[in-house]
């Protein structure tokens, strides 16, 4: 199997495709955060995936419960029905509370996993489990089986090893009420008085935009200077809260006119009929900080074909639509097309910021606890 190129880079990295924000937040699974001699059969461009596997058959996937049962919208219900019809088997969604930890403390004690993978992987939880892990968790997925998987961009790709196969992506960026606030163009633009006690993030051990924001600003300043930029913000009264959800409604409530959230805000708005003025996006100095998410294969799964139909079911074109369209991000198959609202209202930023795995690996614990000591031990 040919290895694919993968995100490796603290640099800035100049993207093509849509990316998406999340409109729901769980910790470290925000909906809005992976081969490459896959080919379709019998010359069928389509992209979709007839089932092969047998009759009766029952396959447990494991995600964040928002991709399920988000109170707005979910890709799960129509991920559910659709792959059952296609492949004739039984989807079972598994949705811990403690979402990777949870199998990562399961496979520590030798206790059985039911599902077959993980869908909703990040690098940031690749590192962070693993640290506390005995042996493999996952394993490395042959994507020459996966038809669809020669139409991922590789740029979407962030696990060296092979085990995540990219599944969809967002960027992090700024929310802002144009009717009531300038828009900030620079992260510096936030510490001014304008922005005094106006801007509300997520904490970054708790949630995926507080930590996408957090290495946003390690990228930027360096490992030298963010502390110092994250101590002139909190002089500045910025509110760091305890989830994006809080965040997020703090924001509509109109107790604060600026947010860390995701770029693709105003897809999400334009959907329920919101005030667009009030749903602007800053893509601060240009950018906008990846979310990459991916799926990935448990060690001990033991159905390797009914595992890898829903893989490719999942990078099919119209699979990726729906998730993209539910889920308010964007695709990874660079053959799907998207609704007119993308078009029309997503923000796409110049330079896609991004840490690799390896880089992550090194340094993300030490930056939390850096933080935790600079941020909240200030408080």
């Amino acid at each position: 199997m040919r290895r694919r190129a993968f995100l490796a880079s603290s640099g800035a990295l100049v993207t093509t495709g849509l990316a998406g924000c999340s409109a729901v937040d769980v910790e470290n699974g925000e909906n809005g955060s992976n081969g490459d001699d896959g080919g379709s059969d019998g010359g069928d461009t389509s992209g979709d995936t007839e089932g092969s596997v047998e009759d009766d058959d029952v396959l447990a996937v494991g995600t964040y419960s928002t991709f399920v049962d988000a109170p707005s919208d979910s890709p799960g219900v129509w991920i559910k029905e659709t792959f059952e019809e296609r492949h004739d088997v039984e989807l079972e969604w598994h949705t811990p509370d403690q979402e990777l930890n949870y199998y990562a403390e399961r496979h520590n004690q030798g206790l059985e996993i039911e599902p077959e993978l993980f869908l909703g992987v990040r690098p940031q939880n690749l590192v962070r489990v693993e640290e506390n892990l005995e042996g493999d968790l996952f394993a490395e997925t042959d994507e020459s089986v996966l038809s669809n998987a020669e139409n991922v961009g590789d740029e979407y790709y962030f696990d060296p090893e092979g085990r995540a196969v990219p599944t969809f992506r967002s960027h992090c960026g700024i929310v802002y009420d144009g009717r009531n606030v300038a828009e900030p163009e620079t992260f510096e633009d936030l510490l001014g008085d304008r922005y005094e006690g106006q801007i509300a993030l997520s904490n970054p051990q708790d949630s995926t935009t507080g930590l996408l924001f957090l290495l946003w600003t390690i990228d930027r300043f360096d490992e030298d200077g963010y502390l110092d930029y994250w101590s002139a913000l909190i002089d500045n009264d910025v509110r760091v809260l305890n989830s994006w959800s809080d965040v997020y409604t703090q924001f509509e409530e109109a107790e604060v006119p600026v947010v860390v959230s995701y770029t693709n805000d105003r897809v999400y708005a334009s959907r329920f009929g919101n005030d667009l003025e009030k749903h602007r996006v800053s893509t601060l100095n240009d950018q906008g900080y990846a979310n990459m998410a991916g799926m990935a294969r448990f060690a001990d799964g033991s159905d390797d074909d009914l595992a890898h139909e829903f893989m490719d079911f999942i990078l099919e074109p119209e699979t990726q639509a729906e998730i993209a369209n539910r889920n308010v991000t964007g695709p990874v198959n660079e053959e799907t097309e998207l609704p007119e609202a993308y078009a029309e209202y997503a923000i796409e930023p110049e330079e896609t910021v991004f840490f690799g795995y390896d880089e992550l690996k090194g340094n993300l614990t030490d930056w939390l606890d850096e933080w935790e000591r600079e941020v909240v031990g200030s408080n």
